[in-house]
């Protein structure tokens, strides 16, 4: 893998890469496709990159402190983490459903695409730090910045899931909101339940 990362960044395929990802994300689904070196390793290093963004835009609005060098080290290390598990759930709820529906499985093409597609993230730093110098409600703005940008990396993936099963866009919708609504409903019911023991153990005090 890292033979296959070396040689994709000197022959600047990785221009390619993220010019598509951002521009065309259909072309760059059929670019993954028929390469035989998939660039899993960039996109690691997209999410790793995304994340130290992440931490130091998060950080900008607040109050700077020396627990913030603890956050870009040890934080950054978990979040991380987090996004890499976060990822290949994400890829694996989505190839699941698309099997069930009667599609290829594609694992390994959905976990490129999905690193890929947080790549938009990395302009929240850039955005938050000119709200941040002007002192203008930079809070206010990394939360909505953070929602664009979401949605902007969730229109790359369902077009990635629609150009690699040649499914129609409405269908890649669904196909992209069952892994949200399947964590949300088990989330609400995990909830109602610890609700349910609290005050069932309250009771019996």
């Amino acid at each position: 893998m890292t033979a296959g990362f070396v040689e994709t960044f000197r022959s600047l395929k990785w221009a390619d890469y993220l010019f598509y990802i951002l521009i065309e994300p259909r072309r760059f689904a059929r670019m993954i496709i028929r390469e035989d070196a998939s660039p899993m390793a960039g996109g690691i290093l997209i999410a790793a990159v995304v994340t130290v963004c992440d931490v130091i835009a998060a950080s900008l609005p607040g109050v700077e402190s020396p627990f913030f060098y603890y956050k870009l080290t040890y934080g950054s290390i978990l979040f991380f983490l987090f996004l890499i598990v976060k990822i290949v759930v994400l890829a694996g709820l989505v190839d699941l459903i698309c099997q069930f529906t009667g599609y290829q499985g594609k694992m390994k093409e959905f976990v490129i695409i999905i690193s890929y597609a947080l790549f938009p993230q990395v302009f929240l730093l850039p955005v938050v730090s000119i709200f941040k110098v002007f002192h203008f409600a930079a809070p206010f703005f990394y939360v909505f910045f953070s929602i664009v940008f979401f949605v902007w990396t969730a229109l790359i993936i369902i077009q990635g899931i629609s150009e690699l099963h040649g499914m129609e866009f409405l269908k890649a919708v669904l196909v992209f909101a069952f892994p949200y609504a399947f964590v949300g409903i088990i989330s609400f019911l995990c909830f109602v339940l610890l609700v349910i023991l609290s005050f069932g153990y309250m009771s019996f005090l």
